[in-house]
């Protein structure tokens, strides 16, 4: 991200995370832990798997009111934000309309854009996931903590499909 640190990110997320739909956030602490030299680079796949891993948590919240799997699942600054009450209330727009992820995990999500801090402390993944009737967007931050990516900030939404301009 040119010109912007992760501590700067995760201010702008926290202040506004403006997708459609509801979101939650958090702030990043700062963390301790010894980085390698080079920042880690993150596969288009992996990128995938974490956007389906992050949406499948919010299904399975949507579905049993419960989102405690999705707080603990997320990064420690994350889940002192975000009780799980908190967290559906965030997600009641999404919950009121039975929205069905499920189907996240198995259509490619497209990715319009995939931020790596300069330190690599920070990811964001910001795109959508083509599903029918409605279209899914997603932005996501997450922090490097060791060898894993844990959920920083969300937003969540869902939108009808945009039909493509006529051809000239």
């Amino acid at each position: 991200m040119s010109g912007t640190g992760p501590r700067a990110l995760s201010r702008a997320l926290v202040l506004s995370l403006a997708l459609i739909g509801a979101g939650a956030q958090a702030q990043e602490a700062p963390d301790t832990a010894p980085l390698a030299d080079a920042a880690p680079l993150v596969e288009p796949s992996y990128a995938t798997a974490l956007i389906r891993d992050t949406l499948a948590a919010v299904n399975h919240g949507n579905w049993t009111g419960n989102y405690t799997v999705l707080r603990d699942h997320a990064a420690p600054e994350f889940a002192l934000a975000n009780d799980p009450t908190r967290l559906a209330g965030l997600f009641t727009t999404l919950r009121t309309e039975r929205l069905d992820l499920l189907q996240a995990m198995v259509v490619d999500p497209v990715i319009l854009q995939s931020d790596l801090s300069e330190s690599g402390r920070e990811l964001r993944l910001t795109g959508y996931v083509p599903l029918q009737p409605r279209h899914v967007s997603f932005d996501l931050i997450f922090g490097r903590e060791g060898r894993r990516w844990l959920l920083l900030g969300i937003s969540v939404g869902a939108f009808d499909p945009i039909d493509p301009p006529p051809a000239n």
